[in-house]
């Protein structure tokens, strides 16, 4: 089986190391990277611009699709659904288990900015954390210290800090933090050493479980993990790909398009 994941950057591999775990099947990685971060785009550039990129993974056979963003899930998957006839599968913000466990307390929701003013998040606090004090605070900067973290091996705990404290969150109260954009949990380390008591929560180990639930126990894959980015990867980038688990790669350069 083949299964299609998308996101602007390298955050959706911190679901995609979830569901690894859980299912075996052929895993097509689609970076954006064109386009990063989604965080700043409009709601309709990330609607067509999924629209584009599931075509694509659907071409090259893929039978479900991992929208492995939080923002391009809040902004673009019903839209998929209604457009093409195979299973899709989003990550949303982890309000519901916050408000389960947090409601008293209260909680941050740390996004993008697009996530924050969506208003399918908007939908999730009103649902399910209706009566919490729920903090909002939404960054780019991490997005793109994750993508340093990540491909270069940088040591952004620092500028982690540094951002945290721009956005206020070093003198909240609160006591837990989800993290909403999947990004963040490749910084959680970084976090949690600028904020030593938060607790962090994040979706990814639910959204294999959905996965594994939607293909069943019978799906098998010959562990060709391929990697596609829409702009070149540097040398650096490539060399690191292997020890993400990936067997190749490709770009795919097509710019966005209207649907």
């Amino acid at each position: 089986m083949r299964i299609g994941v998308i996101d602007s950057g390298v955050g959706g591999l911190t679901v995609l190391q979830a569901v690894q775990a859980l299912v075996s099947a052929d895993y097509l990685y689609l970076m954006d990277n064109r386009y990063l971060p989604y965080g700043e785009k409009s709601e309709l550039f990330i609607r067509q611009r999924l629209a584009q990129l599931s075509a694509h993974l659907i071409a090259e056979g893929a039978e479900l699709i991992l929208i492995a963003c939080n923002t391009a899930t809040t902004q673009a998957v019903a839209y998929l659904r209604e457009l093409y006839q195979l299973p899709f599968v989003g990550t949303v913000p982890a309000i519901k288990p916050a408000a389960t466990q947090f409601c008293q307390s209260g909680f941050v929701v740390l996004a993008t900015p697009a996530t924050c003013r969506s208003a399918y998040l908007s939908g999730l606090i009103n649902e399910f954390a209706a009566d919490c004090q729920v903090q909002r605070a939404g960054s780019s900067v991490l997005v793109q210290l994750a993508e340093q973290k990540i491909w270069y091996q940088q040591d952004v705990t620092a500028a982690v800090a540094t951002e945290l404290q721009q956005l206020g969150l070093t003198n909240s109260t609160l006591p837990a933090m989800v993290l909403g954009c999947t990004h963040f949990p490749f910084l959680a380390a970084e976090i949690q050493a600028a904020l030593p008591e938060i607790v962090l929560l994040d979706t990814a180990d639910a959204i294999a479980r959905r996965v594994k639930a939607l293909v069943g126990a019978s799906s098998i894959g010959s562990g060709n993990h391929h990697f596609i980015s829409t702009a070149e990867l540097d040398e650096k980038q490539r060399l690191r790909l292997s020890s993400l688990g990936f067997s190749s790669y490709s770009c795919w350069p097509a710019p966005a398009t209207s649907y």
